[in-house]
């Protein structure tokens, strides 16, 4: 007896892939109505909802707020003294001290990459020894490589001595700083305090692209217009930044 090929099913069908049990037939509905139950397909009747049209139309709602009012998320280095319970990520997993945690992302890096936009020192007082008066700091605001968000950073102590790299590099190339391209890590010292972890900025390749470098260039302009209100504001009150 010959074997039977299996019929296929040469059928079109439309965008779904999941008929969910003793649900309706999604042939028979309308195209405005969906019954995917996994990953969306874009179709002449439906758009996917994604992340690039979640981040142009961040600022919808928002035409009213001061700019002022929008304070960048931190980015801090944990340390031994650290609340590890304010550095968890979506998983759950708390910060490892050395490692970076991003207060608005909530996530986790060894290193990351990004462009300075602004650098201004200023003082602070640490509000745990506050009798030891004010001490220099440079607050820097920065944006991720990867999507352009802005970031704060405060570079506190022997953590200042980590922009001067930058510094340089800048008169060096005569170049703006938000054109070059940095790369941040992390290094343990260690001294009669015990150990810490101070960033490293690592210099990479000068930015090439003209439609980013302009982008970088109109965010560092209104950042630094608004410079005399930004130096007399505390970026992040949380002491686990760069404090060591």
């Amino acid at each position: 007896m010959k074997n039977r090929e299996e019929k296929k099913d040469t059928k079109k069908r439309g965008p779904w892939v999941v008929k969910p049990p003793g649900g309706p037939d999604p042939e028979n509905l309308p195209p405005s109505i969906t019954t995917d139950y996994t990953t969306p397909v874009a179709t002449k009747d439906r758009a996917v909802y994604g992340e690039n049209r979640l981040r142009e139309n961040k600022t919808v709602g928002m035409s009213k707020v001061d700019p002022a009012d929008i304070r960048p998320p931190q980015i801090l280095l944990a340390q031994k003294l650290s609340d590890f319970s304010l550095m968890t990520d979506k998983a759950g997993a708390e910060a490892a001290i050395g490692q970076y945690f991003h207060t608005g992302k909530q996530e986790i890096y060894d290193t990351f990459e990004c462009y300075c936009l602004f650098a201004a020192k200023t003082q602070y007082i640490d509000r745990r020894k506050p009798e030891e008066g004010k001490k220099d700091q440079y607050q820097v605001i920065g944006v991720m490589a990867e999507d352009e968000t802005l970031f704060g950073m405060n570079f506190r102590s022997s953590a200042q001595f980590a922009l001067s790299k930058l510094f340089t590099t800048v008169h060096s190339l005569n170049r703006p700083m938000y054109s070059i391209k940095c790369q941040i890590e992390a290094k343990e010292l260690s001294g009669e305090k015990g150990n810490w972890f101070v960033p490293v900025i690592r210099i990479k390749e000068p930015e090439t692209d003209p439609e980013k470098l302009l982008r970088l260039e109109e965010k560092a302009k209104a950042i630094d217009q608004r410079a005399e209100q930004i130096t007399t504001e505390d970026l992040g009150d949380m002491e686990e930044s760069l404090h060591q």
